[in-house]
């Protein structure tokens, strides 16, 4: 069997895997890495980011998966392995982990769990109360001042300024923002001025 498939040039091969993004969105990745490489030109301009994200990691065979292809049927749908979200892995025991990384700084790693959901998407309350409220809060009380960069993804609260992990994010600078309301501020050295007074006040 084997000889007669190599006749009619079929053979065996690793499957390619589907591609991370698409050609829009790596086109609008790129548009936004310009953006901010003008805001932030120097190296030494990014040291107070912290990157964070998510991955998770599944029990069970992860393996390359082979198949038996002919030349040029290399992308074909039927000879490309999916990376995420399988059939055959829905049932797997999946470990969600987050974490951060910046300029000389990297966090623990925090692992949280997503009450009924398998595939790994982040709720919103998830990550108010698993990874906002435990670990990042600690950090706006403790560390030097940091910049938060989160992705799209709809439970880091993006694209509404009113659910539960906008809200979290916003009560943050409400102690700052009622002490500016108590004063006249007419330019900007005074506006910096009682926003520092106002962060002080921050417990």
């Amino acid at each position: 069997m084997k000889r007669a498939l190599g006749l009619m040039d079929y053979h065996k091969c690793i499957a390619c895997t589907k591609g991370w993004v698409s050609y829009k969105s790596a086109k609008i990745r790129v548009q936004y890495a310009e953006t901010m490489l003008s805001l932030k030109p120097q190296a030494e301009d990014w040291r107070d980011v912290r990157f964070s994200d998510e991955v998770h990691c599944r029990v069970g065979p992860q393996g390359k998966m082979r198949i038996i292809r002919k030349p040029g049927e290399r992308y074909c749908a039927d000879c490309i392995q999916e990376q995420l979200n399988r059939d055959d892995e829905k049932d797997w025991e999946t470990s969600h982990i987050w974490g951060a990384v910046g300029y000389n700084f990297k966090s623990n790693l925090t692992f949280y769990k997503v009450p009924g959901n398998r595939n790994g998407k982040l709720l919103l309350s998830v990550y108010r109360d698993q990874i906002l409220e435990p670990v990042v809060k600690k950090w706006v009380e403790n560390d030097p001042y940091f910049i938060l960069e989160e992705d799209n993804d709809s439970g880091h609260g993006g694209g509404s300024s009113t659910n539960i992990v906008a809200r979290w994010k916003q009560n943050c600078w409400q102690v700052m923002k009622q002490h500016l309301k108590k004063f006249p501020h007419w330019d900007e050295f005074e506006t910096r001025e009682l926003a520092k007074e106002g962060w002080q006040k921050v417990s």
